[in-house]
């Protein structure tokens, strides 16, 4: 029980991170998908560093929420899609495009609204702290960033 004792969003869970692994465990797929305990996992890593058997506690919660978003079963989903919109973006750029990444995020958020953001964007372009321009962003090298996104799909696919 250390992890669920040193997790700083245990009390917003419907399963604390000891229950999600028993739930594992014991086969129960649909139950820890269907919660929202994975999605409340900021990834602090004081579960996996504190546990006394050595349980990859925090590595589990990512990999249960790369399995919600691949079956279509995201819970929180403006939160999985925020990640995929930063993961896409960093990819196709080699790092971050702030106009891109949020206008695919709204463009992918079911009941999110762009224009509740518009006034923060153009206070924030007005003061030089984002660019338009795509071109300002990408790094050399896209080819190596391409080639180790390749291969974390290779290795995510093995069962």
């Amino acid at each position: 029980g250390t992890c669920t004792a040193s997790c700083p969003t245990a009390y917003a869970m419907d399963y604390t991170p000891r229950e999600v692994c028993r739930l594992i465990q014991l086969g129960l797929k649909e139950e820890v998908l269907s919660s929202n305990s994975f999605w409340l996992c900021t990834a602090c890593y004081a579960c996996t560093l504190r546990c006394l058997r050595g349980i990859a506690c925090t590595e589990t919660m990512s990999t249960l929420k790369r399995m919600a978003v691949s079956l279509g079963m995201e819970k929180l989903s403006s939160s999985a899609r925020f990640y995929e919109a930063f993961r896409d973006t960093v990819r196709r750029h080699g790092r971050l495009h702030e106009v891109e990444l949020m206008t695919t995020f709204f463009g992918r958020a079911k009941d999110l609204k762009i224009t509740d953001y518009t006034r923060l964007g153009f206070t924030l372009w007005r003061k030089g702290k984002v660019s338009l321009d795509a071109s300002r962003v990408n790094v050399r090298g896209l080819d190596q960033i391409e080639a180790i996104y390749r291969k974390v799909e290779q290795l995510e696919a093995k069962p």
